[in-house]
């Protein structure tokens, strides 16, 4: 309503100072109006996604015998989720198949992780795991393991969620 209110005052300024000048008045038109679809998306589009509160960050490397068994499982409880996605949450995963350490921790500062990624492994990276990142305090909240299956892990990534 407010932008109606500003549109018809436009227009009618326009074509007062149209008269008044004897030029002629600017051609103004309405705003096109979009069905309620296009209305309904063009809202959530615009909606602000909730922020991220916890990352799930896979140490990962290509050799490693645990992360074999570990990744096939996250990525059936990724897709249990609604649409691969849960509020809060984004996975990250970190690789150390090169065994380079300074390459490993600059990916972690550029996930937003660092200093948490950093503390935990105190300068031993272990790959296999799955560490839940608190981002606001960098913390570690949680971990999981291959000794975990999908449903436990999404619980594990629901717990980390809700303490973040």
């Amino acid at each position: 309503m407010k932008f109606m209110t500003q549109f018809t005052t436009a227009a009618a300024l326009s074509f007062m100072l149209a008269a008044c000048s004897d030029a002629k008045a600017p051609k103004v038109e309405a705003p096109a109006v979009k069905d309620k679809a296009s209305k309904a998306a063009s809202m959530k589009d615009n909606m602000p996604a909730m922020a991220t509160k916890t990352k799930a960050v896979l140490i990962y490397a290509d050799w490693c015998g645990s992360c074999k068994v570990l990744d096939p499982k996250i990525k059936a409880a990724q897709a249990a989720l609604a649409g691969g996605k849960m509020p809060g949450l984004e996975f990250v995963t970190l690789d150390y198949t090169d065994k380079n350490a300074d390459g490993f921790y600059a990916q972690a500062e550029a996930a937003g992780v660092g200093p948490a990624v950093k503390t935990y492994l105190d300068g031993t990276i272990k790959t296999g795991q799955l560490l839940l990142v608190d981002v606001d305090d960098q913390k570690i909240v949680g971990k999981v393991t291959k000794t975990l299956d999908a449903p436990q892990i999404m619980n594990a990534l629901k717990e980390a969620v809700s303490a973040s």
